[in-house]
This record gives C-alpha cells, structure tokens and sequence, in this order.
C-alpha cells in the first residue's frame, strides 16, 4: 500500500509498504478520509512529546472494513466506520480506574503506533464505530477532533447553564468546544488571532468573538462579564502557551476554573502561581476524547454540528504534506483539511 512514512522533523515520504494484516482482535480498514490535526502539525516538526521515527502519522480517520480478525465479532467487510485511535491496556492503575485515556502503557496511532496517512489501517475492535448512513467518510473523520472537545467541555470544564465561558483558540477543538459549551446552556465568548477563524466561529452561532491581539484581554475580558471576569476559561491552542495560559489567567474571574485542552509540543508555559493561589483559582487537564465517539456521531447525525462547514480544503494522500504546510500558513484560510488516500494528484 502507499503511505506517508515520517522519518524525522520535515522529512514526509511517500513510500510502498506492506499491506497490515489483522490480529485476531483487529480489523484492516480501508481509510477513505484522513483529517489532518494541529498535532499533526507539530509531529511534522518533530516535536510531539510522543512521537517515534519511523511513523504513519494521522489519526482522524474513516473508512470500510475489508478484512477482520478471527476473534472480532459485530462487525462484517464492507461496513463503514470511523476510529478511535488510544490503545489502552486494560490493566494498569488508571485503565482499572476506568480512565483508559490516562493508561501507563498508552499507545496512539500516528505517534507511537502507524496511523492513517496511508490506503489501509489497522484498528483493534474496540476502536471501531459503525457509521450512521446520514454521516459522510470527511464528517467522519472530524470525529475523534470534535471527541476531544466533548470530553473538555461536558467532562472537565462542566459550564452550568448561564455561566460566562471563554474559548482561547478557534481551530476546530475550540470551535467544538465552544459549540458544545453553548449547547449546554452557557453564553460563550471565543478569543483567536486569526480573524478569519472568527468569522467562521460567528457563521456557526458564535456571535461572541474577540481578537486577542487587539487591545488589553483583562480589561476586555472584565467589560464583557459585568466587571468579573469569565467563570471559566478554556485553553485550546497549545502551541502558543507562554501566552495562552497566561491570557487564561488573565481573563479568569476570582474563585474561577481554566481548562488546558492545547496540546503543548514542549514544556514552556509558566503560570503566576502567587496569583492562582491568592485567587483560589483551579486549574485542570483534559486529554484525549475519552468515550466522546458516540455521543459525537449522535450530534453530527442530528445535524446539531456540521463537520462540513469548517472542512476548507481536501488534498490526495500524496500531498500530505502540502496540507501540512498550507495548515501552518496563517496568511490562508485553512481550518479542516482532510486527505483522501484514494484521490488523484490535486486538491482543493
């Protein structure tokens, strides 16, 4: 099969490699769309905390099963599905805990494990989620992405009806985010530099947008909550935290929450730690899309989100890191990019 093969920061390779075969507990898909990720983007630099050289990268993927384990029971060849990418172990501390997002001995695909810049992949069972036949393979693959804002929202930011929140970042996690928050009842403000993001945040019901490079966030963030500042705050950028963790501390009201959704290719931010005491503000984490996938069908199925309205460009697998490049180049309006393993030579 053709796969993109990273071999080291800014070195993407087309390449022919074995077709996978499935373990007894797996199945082979036949990845029909592959979104590209901010994560990505720092992979193709070499700077993911997680990441192993020679690697498939790509994990926000759909396709059809063409081949299955002897072991693997409920699903059949042809079926369409999307994938979960997290590989827990069953068996350490936190898997027993129920937190398999927070396993010891945790495997991703497309950063320890191969994942879906290629024609196939192969995913263990648990992972498979049958797709809706009102669910296209490009809204599939936003999935996993808009998994990762679910669990922050309704599992670690938890906005109560009414509560101010403000989203930093308007790539898809924070636009997800900030969907999501808002689908439960809170009056949502969301922050980025870009303002074509913005506009986009406000073409899908977002009409709250500030530009964080205009003016002082403190006083903006104090004008728009009554003069207390937001009641909680959550971090979706990452690759900007020497200045997004501070902006959320910032804008945070006394007694207030920040989530940290971002994921940092490097361990940079620092935090007024004096401040966040004598303010009793709490800071927490969230990783990964923890058990988000059906309830995220379920809303693109319901068509109450729409991965199809920030999807902005589509390219062949072979162009893989073009895609990458043109993500990186803020001077153009990219915000979901998908690859399509069985396109032509162009793209859009």
């Amino acid at each position: 099969m053709i796969a993109m093969m990273l071999h080291g920061g800014g070195d993407l390779r087309r390449e022919t490699v074995p077709d996978p075969a499935p373990a007894p507990d797996e199945a082979v898909v036949r990845v029909r769309a592959c979104s590209i990720c901010g994560s990505d983007l720092h992979a193709y630099h070499g700077k993911h905390p997680r990441l192993t050289f020679p690697r498939v990268l790509g994990h926000e993927f759909a396709g059809e099963i063409v081949a299955l384990g002897g072991a693997v029971t409920g699903f059949h060849a042809g079926q369409r599905v999307c994938c979960d990418i997290d590989l827990a172990c069953g068996r350490c501390g936190p898997c027993r805990e129920g937190r398999g997002n927070l396993c010891e001995q945790l495997k991703t695909m497309g950063f320890d494990r191969d994942g879906a810049y290629a024609e196939y992949a192969a995913v263990p069972d648990f992972n498979l989620h049958p797709l809706p036949e009102n669910v296209s393979y490009d809204q599939a693959s936003a999935v996993q992405v808009l998994g990762i804002s679910y669990h922050a929202v309704a599992d670690r930011v938890r906005p109560k009806p009414g509560e101010k929140v403000a989203i930093i970042g308007a790539g898809p996690i924070g636009l997800g985010a900030a969907l999501i928050a808002r689908s439960l009842g809170a009056e949502v403000t969301i922050l980025d530099i870009l303002d074509y993001r913005l506009a986009l945040a406000q073409r899908l019901g977002i009409p709250a947008t500030m530009n964080a490079n205009e003016g002082d966030l403190r006083e903006r963030a104090l004008a728009a909550t009554g003069g207390r500042g937001f009641d909680k705050v959550v971090e979706c950028v990452g690759g900007f935290q020497e200045r997004t963790v501070a902006d959320a501390v910032r804008m945070v009201k006394r007694g207030g929450q920040i989530t940290i959704v971002g994921t940092f290719p490097e361990n940079k931010a620092t935090i007024p730690i004096a401040h966040i005491k004598d303010r009793e503000i709490d800071i927490n984490f969230s990783r990964g899309n923890f058990q988000a996938f059906a309830p995220c069908l379920e809303l693109i199925a319901s068509g109450r989100i729409d991965p199809e309205r920030y999807i902005s460009h589509r390219f062949p697998l072979a162009r893989a890191a073009d895609a990458l490049r043109l993500l990186e180049a803020r001077d153009v309006e990219a915000h979901k990019i998908v690859l399509h393993p069985g396109a032509g030579a162009q793209g859009q």
